[in-house]
């Protein structure tokens, strides 16, 4: 291999090892003796309760460990081997699109096979062991269909684009433009389109619970047009609420699995993610997003340029050289991943401050916070430089710190 091809390699297998230690370096941190219960814990969560959270954090970060190692595995095989071979098979038809469409199915297709046995025993096994799974093997097969044709409706226009503009040897800033439009077309379809093929929505049945949501909404002097229950139980007993869409798609959602609590904690919730409005945190992601895709792209567009020329891994067609090129710079980004979840958990931090100026306590959001670091298993103790690299919410410790110091 020429020096780019050991580059390339050594990228894909560094971030993979890095990523697989992290795993390993976590789950010894939360088992050693020294792990405990945080204070701020102590009066919700039991040593049974820690213990069980330990348990499947270790039954997963090794369930995951193993997953990544045939991640690697394949994708070194798909670089060095599979790519060549799936340009050979597609590069029989005459148009360059309908190649490049053939060629990133069949990619798409060969990571699916591989993911769907790790899938199914998250899923089935891990899961289902410890009482999380409500999803039945006829609608996991049904998601995974429904998934699968989604990826092909949106992903064949998308690469019909990239093949239309990546015959300029300058093409980054046209594709970075392209896809900030599309990200604002698909947050706008996706809660009234997309989400729906999955889950169903329906109207809050408690009448009470929707009105103190409604002066909420007032105070905060947000428009949400629709208040939605999801039937999240269908799938999970995991609990989760969220805002989505913009302009007239905007909605409120409330997992049916997060009913059960009281409605002050509900509130609490609810007025967290009302906090990242108020705060114009999603005009901030949306120019943060825009100045790093058109940096990926870039980057992306310097390196395609280069293979092209060069002629790595024997590749000769656009979208073989274009994959490698994406695959590259992807890779690379991990290591700036750190960076990014700097800014979320601070954004976490001013949307959780929010909450409790809203509602005058902070008293509500902790105790949501309690429960769902029970509930959910959540690794009470994870290891900071864990933390940093993964975890784009502040850890519940910390945020519960955060909102005990603050003064209301």
């Amino acid at each position: 291999m020429n020096t780019f091809a050991l580059i390339f390699v050594a990228v894909i297998v560094v971030r993979a090892v890095w990523d697989i230690l992290l795993d390993w370096l976590n789950l010894r941190y939360t088992l050693s003796p020294a792990s405990i219960i945080p204070e701020v814990l102590k009066d919700k969560l039991t040593m049974e309760d820690f213990a069980k959270a330990k348990s499947y954090l270790k039954d997963r970060t090794y369930f995951g460990i193993l997953s990544k190692l045939v991640s690697l595995a394949v994708d070194l095989v798909l670089i060095l081997k599979i790519f060549p071979l799936l340009e050979n098979v597609v590069s029989a038809k005459s148009s360059v699109i309908l190649q490049a469409i053939l060629f990133f199915a069949l990619y798409y297709l060969i990571e699916k096979i591989v993911e769907l046995p790790f899938k199914v025993y998250s899923t089935f096994v891990i899961e289902q062991k410890y009482g999380f799974n409500n999803t039945t093997p006829k609608l996991f097969a049904r998601d995974e269909i429904i998934s699968t044709l989604l990826a092909a409706a949106i992903g064949f226009p998308i690469i019909a684009v990239i093949m239309m503009v990546i015959k300029y040897t300058v093409w980054w800033w046209q594709l970075s433009l392209f896809a900030i439009l599309f990200i604002l077309f698909f947050s706008f379809i996706q809660p009234i389109l997309i989400a729906p093929l999955f889950y169903k929505f329906s109207k809050l049945e408690d009448e009470e619970l929707e009105e103190k949501i409604n002066q909420i909404l007032n105070r905060a002097k947000i428009k949400v047009p629709n208040i939605f229950k999801m039937d999240a139980s269908r799938r999970t007993k995991k609990q989760n609420a969220y805002v989505t869409g913009i302009g007239k798609s905007r909605r409120l959602v409330l997992f049916d699995t997060i009913l059960s609590y009281s409605h002050d904690e509900i509130l609490a919730v609810v007025a967290h993610e009302l906090g990242h409005h108020v705060r114009r945190h999603l005009p901030k992601l949306i120019i943060l997003n825009a100045l790093f895709i058109a940096f990926v792209l870039y980057l992306t567009n310097w390196t395609y340029n280069f293979i092209n020329s060069a002629k790595i891994f024997g590749a000769s067609q656009p979208y073989t050289n274009f994959a490698y090129a994406f695959i590259f710079i992807s890779s690379l980004m991990f290591f700036i991943e750190p960076l990014v979840n700097f800014f979320s958990r601070k954004m976490e931090y001013e949307a959780d401050e929010y909450s409790a100026k809203l509602l005058g306590t902070s008293e509500p959001l902790i105790s949501s916070l309690k429960r769902l670091v029970k509930e959910n298993l959540s690794n009470p103790n994870p290891m900071p430089l864990y933390k940093a690299w993964h975890y784009s919410h502040p850890a519940p410790e910390e945020r519960i710190k955060h909102l005990l110091e603050l003064k209301i």
